[in-house]
């Protein structure tokens, strides 16, 4: 049987927390006897081949200790460049760890599968939308899953603002950095826009004082199956932020301050339960989505957002609805292997008429 790649890092704001979510699933997979490739994403964008034990501090030096360059070949896959032949690594699958930026847009997704690999979470068309807070709220309120007023704002352009203050964040981005709270005018909101996640887009949003984050994670293998629902705890009034995930508790996000599960009517916990089986067709989900809900502590609960590769697979959400860490990775491995190889849907079917009919491109030009 050839190896699992895990795949971590990236060119993204998340990178390290892309790292740690790698390193957990390369360990419990290498642990448990299975044969794993550790892939390197580097924040420039080269690849490493790094040891499955590897620790987080060693991501701190200039080289990572054992770490040995690969390049990804499109078609081929991960190989390691030799002087007189490139040596082709043996991979099976590959489990995506990497969070926001092309990690988790599809960028990454689609050039795996061109390379020819199977890949873990959702299909690229669904990454990219699921990433996109615009299209991915229209496509839920289609359904009838009420969401959030967003407006889109740009240099020079936005459209109609809801009332202030506002919550403003980048259009294409994770569930964390990059969010601003209480903003009240749109040069701030602008000015947000010309740094870091916020140069590719900036929307805001209605700042929901006294509302409660309640988030849930599905997943569509081997059957589809919701994770309890936790409520994270915030230390005041604000957005639950980068700092409140990954950096409170003392081992980064499974040990963040939360509630679960969450102490939330049944009738609020339903309503939260059929909203995400209603998103999993809706936005094609597949891999262990988190989906982010809020709710006004009355009756009314709004989607906030879709994070198609949630910080650490979600894995506290699944240990707390009987699912171990080993099993959720198992079963996204699981899931990308009986998945079809490469991309089909891009494959050439012309037959080359338009081509022998065209004549010469000058006599197009006059």
């Amino acid at each position: 049987m050839t190896a699992i790649g895990v795949v971590f890092g990236g060119p993204s704001p998340e990178h390290d927390i892309s790292i740690l979510t790698g390193l957990q699933a390369a360990r419990a997979l290498h642990d448990a006897g299975t044969d794993v490739v550790c892939l390197y994403w580097t924040k420039t964008g080269q690849w490493k081949q790094v040891p499955p034990t590897s620790e987080a501090a060693g991501f701190l030096e200039p080289t990572v200790p054992g770490s040995s360059d690969v390049d990804l070949r499109v078609p081929g896959g991960f190989v390691e460049p030799k002087r007189l032949r490139d040596s082709p690594i043996e991979i099976s699958v590959v489990l995506n760890c990497c969070h926001g930026g092309p990690g988790e847009d599809g960028t990454l997704a689609g050039l795996l599968l061109a390379a020819g690999l199977k890949v873990s979470g959702p299909r690229p068309q669904t990454a990219a939308l699921a990433m996109d807070k615009v299209a991915s709220a229209a496509a839920a309120r289609a359904a009838g899953i009420p969401t959030i007023d967003t407006a889109v704002v740009t240099d020079t352009h936005h459209t109609e603002l809801p009332p202030t203050p506002w919550v403003a964040k980048p259009r294409f981005g994770g569930s964390s950095i990059g969010v601003e709270a209480g903003v009240e005018d749109i040069d701030t909101v602008r000015a947000l826009g010309r740094t870091g996640a916020g140069r590719a887009g900036m929307v805001v949003q209605p700042f929901l004082s006294g509302w409660i984050d309640l988030n849930i994670s599905v997943r569509t293998h081997p059957t589809l199956q919701l994770s309890e629902i936790e409520k994270p705890l915030r230390a005041d009034d604000t957005v639950y932020d980068y700092t409140g995930k990954y950096l409170t508790g003392g081992q980064g996000m499974d040990a963040a301050p939360r509630e679960l599960p969450a102490d939330i009517p049944e009738t609020v916990a339903e309503t939260i339960r059929s909203y995400a089986r209603e998103l999993v067709p809706v936005l094609d989900l597949s891999g262990a989505p988190r989906i982010d809900f809020l709710w006004d502590g009355a009756d009314q609960v709004v989607l906030c957002e879709v994070n198609s590769i949630p910080g650490a697979w979600g894995n506290h959400l699944w240990q707390a609805s009987d699912v171990p860490r080993l099993q959720l990775y198992r079963d996204l491995v699981a899931e990308a292997e009986a998945s079809k190889p490469g991309l089909p849907q891009w494959a050439a079917t012309s037959d080359g008429a338009a081509l022998r009919m065209s004549g010469s491109i000058a006599a197009k030009l006059t």
